[in-house]
């Protein structure tokens, strides 16, 4: 299920079990239990209040596939409006 952005902010939200199963259709070979492991653990973590090196808030999503990050610092971009983020 996606959900439309939260005020400010211009990610699609959408539901952990959602975005693994669209994950896992572009990427056949991704461990679903560990991608499960690392999105828990960063979005526990962003809720303790950990930021990115940057001072922004963690990217849930970047920050499973690629580390520790918020959206620009793994991106370098700032447009966020066609990528998603759990709710």
């Amino acid at each position: 299920m996606i959900i439309k952005p939260k005020s400010g902010n211009n990610f699609k939200y959408i539901s952990l079990d959602a975005y693994i199963e669209k994950h896992i259709q572009s990427n056949s070979g991704t461990d679903s239990k560990a991608l499960k492991q690392s999105l828990l653990y960063f979005r526990q973590i962003k809720t303790e209040g950990i930021k990115c090196q940057c001072g922004n808030e963690l990217w849930i999503i970047g920050s499973a596939i690629a580390g520790k990050g918020c959206f620009r610092c793994i991106t370098m971009q700032t447009d966020r409006s066609n990528d998603y983020e759990l709710e």
